[in-house]
């Protein structure tokens, strides 16, 4: 695949994708060697120092979108932990585009299933990351499963649900730090 085609099905599979720009694949991204913070902040993203390395926030509403998948597309110039592991494997040849896609339609799916149950749950707000809407309804004791009839059933399957999102997205999207080092 010439860089040309990278590029071109990384931004096709951005655009379909999105999720680590949604709240869903993480909440801070550590920047990696490479990354420009400077590039990075004239993008509307707002850096914050922390101990161990710079963290920026990995959802990034108000900033463009476009500029985003701009950025998806332009090789090497995404933030390293941005390019996940279908995107990895889609440009060294290990999986096609379409394959790619249907990860996505799943990964995408299983959120959905995630997102309603948080809304059945009354954590609907995308201003928060997933899995802090999930804490959130977690840490609120059923006082009385007699009087809250469903709540406890409810908690089971949120909670298979987002185990199984959450071991989805490591196997198939979430690039590990040492995998980054490596590559």
């Amino acid at each position: 695949m010439t860089p040309a085609e990278q590029a071109a099905a990384a931004s096709r599979l951005c655009a379909a994708c999105g999720m680590c720009l949604q709240w869903v694949m993480f909440y801070h991204v550590r920047l990696q060697p490479g990354d420009s913070p400077k590039e990075l902040s004239a993008l509307g993203l707002k850096l914050k120092r922390r101990k161990g390395g710079e963290l920026y926030p990995a959802a990034v509403p108000g900033v463009s979108r476009i500029a985003l998948l701009d950025l998806c597309g332009a090789p090497g110039a995404l933030p390293a932990l941005f390019a996940c592991r279908q995107l990895q494997r889609v440009s060294e040849g290990a999986i096609t585009e379409a394959a790619a896609l249907e990860s996505i339609q799943e990964a995408r799916r299983r959120v959905a299933e995630v997102e309603e149950m948080l809304a059945r749950a009354g954590r609907t707000s995308v201003k928060r990351p997933l899995f802090k809407r999930y804490e959130k309804v977690m840490a609120v004791p059923v006082v009385d499963a007699a009087s809250e009839p469903g709540a406890v059933e409810l908690r089971d399957q949120l909670t298979l649900a987002m185990h199984g999102l959450d071991v989805f997205l490591d196997e198939e999207f979430r690039v590990l730090p040492s995998a980054v080092a490596e590559a």
